[in-house]
């Protein structure tokens, strides 16, 4: 099963860099292989806040949505993502914020993953890294495209 993790610091606000990995609604204008996404249903509480999403992954004509919960812890400054519904047997994925200062913030990124199809998840761990690169580099170029 593919595990990553990844810190790096961002010449941003951590608030900015939370509210740009909670517009989910928007991945699909950034995120690679990502036909579509959009948000099913939002909880917000003083602490937590809970959302529901829905993200078409797709390479050429092949394509499937899966769901998932994606919970803002405040106190902790920590995003975790897990799977609710779809080809994924399994995500676990965990952003952790820390602040460095009034315009800047380091980023923990944490991904487990593997899918259904036992198949294409030995394909997919043969891409993971190169896959994985990308999609972290897509939020950096859309941190720096947002929020500049």
């Amino acid at each position: 099963m593919p595990v990553k993790s990844v810190t790096k610091k961002f010449a941003f606000s951590k608030d900015e860099v939370i509210n740009l990995i909670l517009d989910i609604d928007n991945y699909k204008e950034f995120l690679p292989w990502c036909k579509n996404s959009c948000i099913v249903e939002k909880k917000e509480n003083n602490i937590i806040k809970t959302i529901s999403a829905d993200l078409e992954i797709g390479y050429k004509q092949f394509a499937d949505t899966y769901t998932s919960l994606v919970t803002l812890d405040k106190n902790k400054s920590e995003i975790t993502v897990k799977h609710l519904n779809g080809p994924l047997k399994k995500l676990n994925n965990i952003w952790k914020f820390k602040e460095l200062s009034k315009k800047s913030c380091e980023v923990n990124f944490y991904i487990e993953i593997e899918l259904d199809n036992f198949i294409l998840n030995k394909i997919f761990e043969k891409f993971f890294n190169t896959g994985f690169e990308k999609i972290f580099l897509a939020f950096q170029d859309r941190a720096e495209k947002k929020l500049r």
